[in-house]
């Protein structure tokens, strides 16, 4: 009987031994597939988002037009500034207006504008009859 008992003990520590073993190595099997499929995924996801950039990079108009446009910057905010500031005068280039000084009529030859965003100052450079040109204020004119 102890034979029996001893063999039975041995026979039933190997099996359990073997289910153990099977079941980790089951285990294993299932991690490193798992690990396999995350390695494959990340460098799929890195690939898409190197793409993603290089595509954003290269085919965003707005990008491509900011580069192009950006040395004629301050020619245009120059413009817009110009244009708010004679947006509210009467007369403009090429008009023909009188003198308040002497009652003289003289052309509007330029429309000379300086000074900064928020304090700036507005002249006429005005051509008379014989050739000679004045800087004068709005003011000066009618």
């Amino acid at each position: 009987m102890e034979k029996k008992t001893k063999l039975l003990i041995w026979l039933s520590s190997i099996t359990i031994c073997v289910i153990f073993g099977m079941f980790f190595w089951f285990d294993y099997q299932e991690d490193k597939v798992a690990h396999e499929q995350h390695e494959k995924t990340e460098a799929a996801l890195q690939h898409e988002l190197l793409l993603n950039s290089t595509c954003n990079h290269h085919v965003d108009s707005l990008v491509y037009i900011n580069g192009e446009l950006s040395k004629f910057k301050s020619l245009t905010l120059a413009m817009v500034h110009r244009d708010d500031a004679t947006k509210e005068l009467k007369y403009g280039v090429g008009d023909i207006v009188y003198m308040k000084s002497d009652s003289s009529r003289v052309v509007i030859e330029d429309v000379l504008i300086g000074g900064g965003k928020y304090n700036y100052f507005i002249k006429y450079r005005v051509l008379y009859r014989n050739e000679t040109t004045k800087e004068v204020t709005p003011e000066m004119i009618y």
